[in-house]
Order: C-alpha cells, then structure tokens, then sequence
C-alpha cells in the first residue's frame, strides 16, 4: 500500500515537472498573430487633418506600444510585454482586431507566467509582481 502510493505520488510530481518544462507556444503564436495585425495592410488609413484644423492629430502611440510588447515577448520579458500592452489598450488607435489580438497575447504571456511561478520560478513570481505593480499604480 506505501509502496503503490508512493509510486503514484513520483508518477504525478513526474508529469507535472514534464508539462512546467514544455514552452507555451501559445505565446509566440499570439505574438506572430498580433504583429501581423500590425502590417500596414491590415492597418486603417490614418486620419487626414481637417481643412482648418488648428492642430493636427497626435501620432498613435499605442500602435507603438503595441510594437514594444511583441518584441518584449520574442526576447521572454513577458512583464515589460503585458505592462505595454495594458497601456497601449488605454489609447485609441487599434483597431478590434487588434485589440483581440493584444488581450490574446496578454493573457498567454501571464498564464506562461502564473505557470512558471507556481513552480516555483523566482524570476516569473519578480515579473507577476512588477505586473501587479503597474496595475495598482
């Protein structure tokens, strides 16, 4: 009986090392998805100044933040990555599609995260804290 439960205890601790060392692909799908959204094809044309316009439109900023975050996941600094993301989803400019793609990445980039943490990654539990940080600020 300790012996069945104690194989069934290193069976389990076994699976779950193997499925907390695969790489999520979930992310750099979500990545490759979200900059594609980004090509100047799927992009809307950019808002033509108004004849008599004093001041013209501001330059959009969250398509460069957006830009910021997809580089932030290819080089796995998936905090920098879901901080820019939270902030260029703050500002106009993307379109739905975008959007979609953005919370997409967001919410694979933390689930990666939350994944790595739980196993007790320090660096992952650092990122999921400065994360929290931006978000109460």
């Amino acid at each position: 009986m300790k012996i069945t439960f104690r194989l069934l205890l290193l069976a389990a601790a076994l699976g779950l090392a193997l499925v907390a060392c695969r790489k999520n692909p979930e992310v750099k799908s979500s990545a490759a998805a979200l900059e594609q959204s980004l090509s100047p094809a799927a992009a809307p044309a950019p808002n033509q100044p108004q004849p008599g316009a004093l001041n013209p439109a501001p330059p959009n900023d969250a398509e460069v933040m957006v830009k910021s975050a997809v580089s932030a996941a290819q080089a796995n600094d998936y905090a920098r990555g879901v901080i820019a993301l939270q902030a260029a989803q703050q500002k106009p400019g993307l379109t739905a599609d975008q959007v979609a793609n953005a919370q997409r990445l967001k919410q694979a980039m933390i689930a990666d995260l939350q994944r790595r943490a739980v196993n007790g990654d320090q660096a992952a539990l650092a990122q999921l804290k400065a994360i929290e940080k931006s978000r109460s600020q």
